[in-house]
Order: C-alpha cells, then structure tokens, then sequence
C-alpha cells in the first residue's frame, strides 16, 4: 500500500520536532558552561540530535524511523524489499542536508513532485526506493457516511 501524503510529513515532523527539542535544550549551554567546554557541549548536543533522530533508528529498524515507526511507513526498495542501511543512510543525509541548505524549500518541493500513484519523491527517485504502508486500510464508516446498508452492500 503507498503511505498518504499526510502520513509521511507527520513522520517528517515528528523526527524533525525531536532533533529540534534537542538544539532548543542544547543552547543553554553555552552559557552554563561558559568558553571552549559550553561551545564543545552545544556542537556535541547538535550533533547528537541530528544523528540520533535521522540516522541511528535506521540501525535498529529496517527503513523506518521514529516517525515512520509512529506513522506505520517504512522505506523499501522498488520491488518492496528491505533497502540496505548505508542507502538508507545516504539517502536521509541528502534529504535533510538540502533541506537544510534550501531552508525547508526542498521538502516543499520534493512533495508537490510526489503524486498519488506512486507516493515517491525526488530523494526516492535518486535513490531507487519508496514508501509502503504497513497499516491495512479497511472501509470505515467516513467512506460510507449517509448510506444505507443495502446501498453498501451493492458499493455505493
């Protein structure tokens, strides 16, 4: 199943919110610890975030994240199997990286590339892979708002 747009920015958001509650505690740092020891503490912290939120979850799950644990999504290759870590790895390095650069534009960018069929973004496209989702999506009652059980039973 190809993961909702939603989906993957709310898995987006949730890692991005971790390593930024890290840099937001990591400021008073500096001035805790004044001189070359709060600078080292800050950049270390930083760092630390950065990492432990984007790259180290894919050590101990196989293409998901914090988020995408959190949102049910997962990153495979085109023909669904488990990508290796170190394309993981340089894959969430570039996302994050020219998102970085570009200020958030790329993010922006990549998802209006993305499209309903396929669900896969330019970071997808360059590096072969895509995003399933592991929830199995049954019809709820929104789908049939106002219908009658007969009416159901025929789909409409």
């Amino acid at each position: 199943m190809i993961p909702s747009f939603e989906k993957r920015v709310r898995a987006f958001a949730i890692d991005t919110s971790g390593a930024m509650l890290m840099i937001i505690l990591a400021l008073p740092m500096r001035s805790t610890f004044p001189g070359l020891l709060g600078n080292i503490i800050t950049y270390a912290m930083v760092i630390g975030a950065f990492i432990g939120f984007y790259l180290l979850p894919y050590f101990f799950s196989s293409g998901q994240s914090f988020g995408k644990r959190i949102q049910k999504i997962k990153i495979v290759d085109l023909e669904g199997n488990d990508v290796k870590l170190w394309k993981i790895l340089l894959r969430e390095i570039f996302k994050v990286g020219l998102s970085m650069f570009t200020g958030g534009l790329y993010m922006i960018i990549s998802f209006f590339v993305m499209n309903e069929k396929t669900s896969r973004t330019i970071h997808d496209y360059i590096f072969k892979t895509k995003m399933i989702d592991l929830e199995k999506r049954v019809r709820g009652r929104n789908e049939y708002f106002g219908t009658s059980e007969s009416l159901r039973k025929k789909g409409l």
